[in-house]
């Protein structure tokens, strides 16, 4: 049975339509107003933070990447060069690289800890600025330990009133003082526990804005085509990620998980679709790949069949 495109809502039409995605990225009418990088693959540790990014600088440099994002709870990248600018400014321009945006966990939920989250945001915030940053990726730490988030049980103690409201004024005095935004990142268990849209619901559009992890938000069992449709207007940056509800084959997962990510294409998240979207909502933020196997690989993904310019 051939179903009619004029019987398709536009949602159909997207993931129907027969034409590739590479197509319409690089032969298409339109040209995409969305800029395009990287997130590196890849951890980091406290101690070596420093010298892990300069080494992913270089890898993805290496792929004629332009435009990188980082995590800088273990790395310490703006701490390190608050004060070395010139250096780092000159580090980047040999690499032809930007970084529009860098990442940071912090225990926002917690009023005792909010003078110092907020004197270490704005921290990061004059670094961004002075380097060209456009955007915080705020990510809460549920438990004790920043960056990690495995502890179930933790998701159900925090308390989104005083999350909501710390991050409401934190995000205030990095774009008064900086011009720079925090843009909310909800992890897997923020989606399944319904914690993101409440959060996003009590939250100032104004300094409070909204980075969509298309794997994260897949996993946490959410459609990522339609959150992007439906917080467009605070959308500032998305995260490309393939998520399979299943271990792959050969792949050793953690006692009791029966998902993760997976190189882009091996999974269940449309990546094509979502980009289509981006492009017909003339979406003019940043889109960065991530955990999609590798840099080369994902390099490779995005240029290739996702028919994405660096």
């Amino acid at each position: 049975m051939t179903t009619s495109f004029l019987s398709m809502d536009r949602r159909d039409f997207l993931r129907n339509v027969s034409f590739s995605a590479a197509g319409l990225f690089a032969g298409g009418q339109t040209p995409s107003l969305f800029q395009v990088g990287l997130i590196p693959a890849g951890k980091t540790t406290i101690e070596t933070g420093v010298q892990d990014f300069w080494t992913h600088c270089d890898e993805v440099a290496k792929l004629n990447v332009r435009r990188i994002e980082f995590n800088n709870t273990r790395a310490r990248i703006a701490e390190a060069y608050r004060s070395r600018i010139t250096e780092f400014r000159d580090g980047m321009a040999a690499r032809h690289l930007t970084m529009p945006g860098i990442a940071q966990f912090s225990h926002m939920g917690n009023t005792s800890e909010i003078e110092a989250i907020s004197k270490q945001h704005l921290l990061i915030a004059a670094f961004m600025g002075k380097i060209g940053g456009k955007y915080i990726t705020h990510m809460i730490a549920p438990s004790e330990v920043l960056n990690e988030v495995d502890d179930e049980e933790a998701y159900n103690r925090i308390n989104l009133e005083t999350w909501a409201k710390n991050l409401n004024e934190v995000a205030r005095r990095v774009y008064e003082q900086h011009g720079v935004k925090v843009a909310y990142h909800p992890e897997q268990r923020e989606v399944s526990h319904q914690l993101y849209e409440r959060l996003l619901q009590a939250t100032d559009e104004r300094y409070v804005f909204f980075v969509a992890d298309v794997g994260h938000i897949a996993a946490g069992g959410d459609d990522p085509l339609e959150i992007c449709k439906k917080y467009r207007k605070r959308l500032i940056a998305v995260h490309l990620k393939d998520f399979s509800p299943a271990p792959p084959a050969g792949i050793a997962v953690k006692a009791g998980k029966v998902a993760g990510n997976v190189p882009f294409g091996e999974g269940i998240v449309d990546l094509s679709s979502i980009l289509m979207q981006l492009k017909w909502d003339g979406f003019a933020g940043w889109v960065m790949g991530e955990s999609g196997g590798g840099d080369k690989p994902m390099y490779d993904y995005m240029s290739g069949h996702l028919g994405l310019n660096f």
